[in-house]
């Protein structure tokens, strides 16, 4: 049962790991437009303007949860990267979740660092696993950093899952910065 849930869930996150990437790059197009004419588009640009902590909040509780399941149900152990990036993603959870009961609209500014944080790790660790002859000084013994438990679609690993999650979740809380600027 675990075996196929896990080939099940593989598919499913390989999916949305490309589609994360896809919406990351949507969500900027929309916010750099000049002056958008088009009903549909103001619509989203409001709706991810006046939700995105909670959508980035949303997005790191679902990846947390997914990789509390690979490891905890699929049994695939962790590497010294996958706990750096744990050590990043897990506490966005908690930070975003408390800005959006208590209303803080500030909140952006204590997640986006945690965020920025585990892209760049995730970016090393995807290039790491691309390109395994190189020697990383973190790696322990136990598991290796460029071992890959899943490869969907010849690219697309548990890394490049996590960086696709914090590229969004990035973008996400960037958007106080980047809001009016298609407005000027």
């Amino acid at each position: 049962m675990n075996e196929t849930l896990t080939e099940f869930l593989n598919l499913i996150f390989s999916i949305l790991s490309i589609v994360s990437i896809l919406l990351a790059l949507s969500i900027l197009a929309v916010f750099f437009l000049k002056k958008p004419k088009n009903k549909f588009i103001i619509f989203l640009k409001n709706s991810i303007n006046d939700y995105h902590i909670l959508f980035a909040w949303t997005i790191a509780s679902l990846a947390s949860i997914g990789s509390l399941f690979y490891s905890e149900i699929s049994g695939f152990v962790p590497c010294t990267y996958c706990w750096y990036e744990r050590i990043a993603m897990y506490p966005l959870v908690i930070v975003l979740g408390i800005g959006i009961l208590i209303k803080d609209n500030k909140s952006w500014l204590y997640g986006l660092p945690l965020s920025i944080i585990g892209l760049l790790i995730t970016i090393y660790h995807y290039q790491l696993q691309m390109f395994p002859n190189q020697n990383s000084p973190t790696c322990s013994t136990e598991v290796s950093c460029t071992g890959t438990w899943i490869k969907e679609f010849g690219f697309v690993t548990m890394p490049f899952m996590a960086l696709s999650t914090f590229l969004l979740i990035s973008v996400l809380l960037l958007i106080p910065k980047i809001k009016n600027y298609g407005d000027t």
